[in-house]
């Protein structure tokens, strides 16, 4: 028979339960998690028709550091920002620290630094001329970041600056790999120079680094590096990478003191597939994954310019472009439309071709139909956004018809969960507005 203490000690804990409310179980809810409150799921769009824009998170200082005119809402040079988007994380580097930031709940989750002394540190209100970080496609995405570094000396060896190539796992925010890339020779003289993964596919990276757009020294090598094996595949002096796709690693190759081509490499092997002819002020850029846009001036005659569709693999030429193309931007839609914008003092032009032929498919402004263009920020999986004097719109890529819902903002950087875009005036910050359509 228990003591008359034990039978108390029961009695009570029997009122206790019988008094406290217990949760229901749902057999087909995940356990509940312990530690953080859980975040629910967001919602994917693809593409998002539109943003929620009263629900916005301040993106950090860094993103736009030193990038916009003194006039707030133009962003200087291309417009381009450094940050990349994964799901509902936004990455953004600078040239000494990669910062990991959740849209979702305006958290900064990580930083990530070199190992070595970064040679160029990013302070507030200077401009960050770190490029976007690249993230590689497949199920296990790393979010690839160069660093200029100087690696201290020991014993007999001499100190020594470097690419301090970094790659963080995208699910974790955790350092995955480093690899060291030798600087190549010409840095040593003291030229400003510039660092960029150019692209990735799962197992190979592009990097490149050069001096930039200076008119009186150009100087590049490029790198093509094995992701798996984490070593170096091949090393490409005079080059500039500018542009890849699934095979080729195409850019500008100095052939003399003054001429460059477009030329086209394989991008496991380094080996020349293609060359185009001598050119003055060569600019190659990305047009989607199989189309080049090249311009530049006519190596026999420097008043005659020279505007044309290249196919990446081939470097045929497959179409001349239009006189006034001169400052363009050609953003790929993620499916069969290259969109084409730019500005003539305030006065914009958007255009677009297939992505494999070139062949025009639509343009504004269109004066039969009444229609201007607008200023064309982003282009995402078949959709266009972008902004007139009347707000933000969203054309369909492939007809250019404008679309019935107002996005509410005009992003530069768009995926299935959010929209990067500057906040009304008088403020003008980057915010990260949540899709919700």
């Amino acid at each position: 028979m228990p003591s008359s203490s034990t039978l108390i000690a029961a009695l009570a804990l029997v009122f206790v339960a019988g008094c406290t409310q217990q949760p229901e179980r749902v057999d087909s809810a995940p356990p509940a998690p312990t530690g953080k409150q859980a975040i629910p799921a967001r919602p994917v769009y693809d593409p998002p028709a539109k943003f929620d824009t009263e629900a916005g998170v301040l993106m950090p200082w860094e993103s736009t550091s030193g990038l916009l005119t003194f006039a707030r809402g133009t962003w200087l040079g291309d417009g381009r920002i450094p940050v990349a988007l994964h799901k509902d994380k936004a990455y953004i580097a600078t040239l000494d620290r990669l910062l990991a930031f959740n849209t979702t709940t305006g958290s900064l989750t990580a930083t990530i630094t070199p190992t070595a002394e970064a040679l160029r540190v990013l302070d507030k209100g200077n401009r960050n001329n770190a490029a976007p970080p690249v993230i590689t496609p497949g199920a296990n995405p790393l979010v690839l970041t160069p660093f200029f570094v100087r690696q201290p000396g020991a014993g007999t060896q001499a100190p020594r600056e470097l690419i301090e190539l970094t790659a963080t796992d995208a699910s974790s925010d955790k350092v995955a790999w480093r690899l060291p890339l030798a600087l190549p020779s010409w840095t040593k003289e003291g030229r400003a120079h510039f660092v960029s993964v150019v692209g990735a596919t799962e197992t190979v990276a592009v990097v490149t680094v050069s001096t930039g757009d200076s008119p009186l020294f150009s100087a590049a090598t490029t790198y093509g590096i094995d992701l798996a094996t984490r070593r170096v595949l091949w090393t490409k002096d005079l080059f500039k990478a500018t542009a890849m796709t699934e095979n080729i690693v195409a850019g500008e190759l100095e052939t003399g003191s003054t001429y460059e081509a477009a030329a086209g490499y394989d991008l496991l092997t380094g080996a020349e597939r293609w060359r185009g002819d001598d050119r003055y002020s060569l600019d190659v850029k990305t047009a989607g994954p199989h189309l080049l846009l090249v311009q530049a001036r006519h190596k026999n005659d420097y008043l005659l310019k020279v505007r044309q569709f290249l196919d990446a693999e081939t470097g045929t030429v497959k179409r001349e472009v239009p006189e006034d193309f001169a400052g363009s931007r050609c953003d790929h839609d993620g499916k069969t439309t290259i969109v084409c914008s730019w500005d003539l003092g305030n006065l914009y032009k958007v255009r677009a071709f297939n992505d494999r032929t070139a062949s025009p498919m639509w343009q504004l402004p269109d004066q039969t139909a009444n229609r201007i263009a607008p200023r064309v920020t982003a282009v995402w999986n078949g959709r266009v956004y972008g902004k007139t004097d009347d707000g933000p719109l969203a054309l369909d890529a492939q007809t250019g018809a404008d679309l019935p819902t107002q996005p509410g903002v005009a992003p530069f950087l768009v995926n299935g969960y959010t929209g990067l875009a500057l906040s009304p005036a008088p403020e003008d910050d980057l915010t990260a507005y949540p899709a919700t359509g």
